[in-house]
């Protein structure tokens, strides 16, 4: 299973200046610039910084999109679901500094990485064991529409010293799992009944790193 998204809107002005004192100006009437990539181009934007952020604040994850709204000086708009690329924050203060916008392409699925949520009773739990998360999100590939908020697991199969692996969970037919790799995602750790063997977390956490630091090698390539 996989959730959905919510209706979150951004409001931007088309920039017509450029430069470093143009930026420092903006900043100081207390917006933000922002550039929207795509394949229309790349517009430079200037967008209010505290609605931007608390909208923002809004969003089930990074990878949700977002309904932005472009004005021009010569009154024309532009509006389209975009995805958040890259956000800078301020070093100390709760504001942001700058926003990376991403118009996706119609008809070419995105390869992106989604959280994931656990659903059901453990019965490993039960039993004495811990849950625990040896990676947060899985890679996958969908279409800009069919981007979920996350995607549920379900562990009420788990048993003690059991671990759910990335290609046994079951997704929908618009999303592809993107990694051939068959990493460990979910473990029950903790003391056998017996007390005779502990299941060991460390080589849990470390097969799961070896698989995102192989994915995030083979994608660099």
């Amino acid at each position: 299973m996989v959730g959905s998204m919510s209706e979150n809107t951004l409001n931007a002005t088309l920039r017509t200046t450029q430069g470093k004192s143009s930026t420092q100006l903006i900043r100081r009437n207390g917006n933000i610039p922002a550039v929207l990539y795509g394949p229309r181009g790349n517009f430079s934007l200037e967008m209010e910084e505290e609605t931007t952020r608390q909208t923002l604040g809004k969003l089930n994850n990074a990878h949700e999109l977002v309904h932005l709204k472009i004005d021009s000086s010569t009154g024309e708009t532009w509006e389209g679901k975009v995805l958040l690329k890259e956000i800078q924050k301020h070093s100390y203060k709760n504001k942001l500094i700058h926003l990376d916008f991403l118009e996706p392409s119609a008809n070419k699925p995105l390869n992106i990485k989604i959280q994931i949520q656990e659903k059901g009773e453990c019965p490993g739990v039960k039993e004495g064991g811990v849950l625990q998360y040896v990676v947060r999100e899985i890679p996958v590939s969908c279409m800009a529409d069919k981007i979920p908020s996350f995607i549920e697991v379900d562990v009420s199969n788990l048993m003690l010293g059991q671990t759910l692996k990335v290609q046994q969970i079951p997704l929908p037919e618009e999303i592809k799992l993107q990694t051939k790799q068959d990493f460990p995602v979910i473990s029950v750790v903790g003391r056998t009944k017996s007390l005779d063997e502990e299941v060991s977390l460390d080589e849990s956490l470390e097969e799961g790193e070896e698989a995102e630091e192989t994915e995030e090698t083979e994608a660099e390539a």
